[in-house]
């Protein structure tokens, strides 16, 4: 299991919380009535199957016990879609099948990975945790009535004064109810607060179907586009996002594309202006799985200097650049 969570930065990213000795994944997950609860996930190697945990509820209904499994089979692609993708890719890449490689982790929705997915843009990899921590703040307040659409000053300085608990990541609703001033008020997005509220209230709207774009139903191609008319959806995030969706075939260039070419890499020529061409251009010989063959690369190269990421302590995240698109070659 800590093969399919510890690959992507996005498990060290709130509400996400792994636990090192015990090598479980704990976060909030979303029930039918759209409040949350805490679940912890993990896979005892005594064991041929999941242990899901839910904590604070002592009957869970059959419709919120699908909807944990559906999250959880979302997060860690447990689908008989995925390991197919999971044995091509394997066929094609001895490296990966040798270490077990093959399932990047995701969130339990797509609006929250395209939203992390904002929230690397041209930025430092502490202030995208700072970020996405306070998202899940700002969640916890909306979740129990202390802030909303309506919040005036005076309750904001109540909010102030309030000792600060973590909820769930929001969702395209609770994101869509607010105006940017006040996400940024509370979660210093900068300019993505504006491209985030853009895109919750298009998909509250239903101008963005999320389930057809992840049903397959819909080629490649056209959700590439789709994405490419969100705001700041730009090479970068649209290969990100098609990642989590599960299209392979972009490299989400960046920065840490091009220190890996120079520092693996070495016999690739590339500068910031050519490196998407040469990244695509060099694994394409894994189509269709080009980003899959990136990712193994560069989460190789990151556990040659820090040792296993699943093995790390949550205070050093901070400190792990090489975890996230950093800075973009230019902003989306």
């Amino acid at each position: 299991m800590e093969k399919a969570v510890c690959n992507h930065g996005f498990f060290m990213m709130a509400p996400n919380v792994w636990d090192p000795k015990s090598k479980s994944l704990t976060r909030p997950l979303t029930l039918s009535n759209s409040s949350s609860v805490s679940v912890t996930i993990s896979h005892p190697r005594t064991l041929s199957f999941l242990v899901i945990q839910v904590h604070g509820i002592n009957n869970v209904s059959r419709v919120d016990e699908e909807l944990i499994l559906q999250q959880v089979g979302r997060m860690l692609r447990i689908s008989a879609e995925d390991d197919r993708d999971v044995t091509e890719f394997q066929q094609l890449h001895e490296d990966a099948k040798k270490y077990g490689f093959g399932r990047i982790f995701r969130s339990p929705f797509l609006f929250e990975d395209m939203v992390k997915s904002i929230l690397l843009s041209n930025i430092t990899w502490e202030r995208t945790l700072g970020m996405a921590s306070s998202l899940c703040i700002l969640q916890s307040k909306l979740a129990d009535g202390t802030v909303s659409s309506q919040t005036n000053k005076k309750r904001k300085r109540v909010v102030k004064a309030r000792k600060e608990t973590s909820g769930n990541f929001p969702s395209a609703k609770e994101i869509a109810s607010l105006d940017k001033e006040l996400i940024n008020e509370h979660c210093k997005l900068g300019y993505r607060a504006n491209w985030i509220v853009k895109l919750a209230k298009m998909v509250e709207s239903g101008k963005l179907n999320l389930e057809e774009m992840e049903s397959r139903d819909m080629k490649a191609e056209e959700v590439s586009e789709k994405l490419k008319k969100l705001k700041g959806f730009g090479p970068f995030l649209t290969a990100t996002v098609l990642m989590c969706i599960g299209y392979y075939h972009l490299v989400p260039s960046d920065t840490e594309t091009l220190r890996l070419f120079r520092e693996v890499h070495v016999n690739v020529e590339c500068s910031k202006e050519t490196l998407e061409t040469a990244a695509q251009s060099f694994y394409d010989r894994f189509s269709p799985f080009q980003s899959l063959a990136y990712w193994f690369d560069l989460i190789q190269n990151y556990e040659t200097k820090l040792g296993k990421l699943s093995e790390l302590n949550q205070l050093d995240y901070k400190s792990v650049s090489g975890c996230s698109h950093m800075k973009q070659l230019k902003a989306d």
